[in-house]
């Protein structure tokens, strides 16, 4: 399942900028073997903004849970703004094609 992230970072008064880098430092690694492994389509930082947007080739919704929650080391600092699972657009084009009759 192809899911679309957005992620602001949520540190303001809640940890230093140093710390905040060291966590950062942290999550960097951890997304470079999610982009090795295939969990991770795509992962840019937005210019000029404390924000991060991915796609992620996840199994289910349970493992997307298990990893913003549970696995990254910024999962207390983001924010995740936008979660949009994504349809291949030649699997809805047959849908349309049959006006989403069986």
């Amino acid at each position: 399942m192809l899911v679309y992230v957005q992620m602001r970072w949520n540190h303001e008064g809640r940890i230093s900028l140093d710390d905040l880098w060291d966590i950062q430092a942290q999550e960097t690694e951890q997304a470079q073997k999610t982009v090795e492994s295939g969990m991770v389509v795509g992962i840019w930082k937005v210019a000029a903004q404390k924000r991060i947007i991915a796609v992620l080739n996840v199994e289910s919704p349970e493992e997307l849970d298990r990893t913003a929650l549970g696995r990254l080391p910024m999962r207390e600092y983001l924010e995740f703004e936008v979660v949009w699972p994504l349809r291949d657009y030649s699997d809805f084009a047959v849908d349309v094609q049959k006006h989403y009759k069986v």
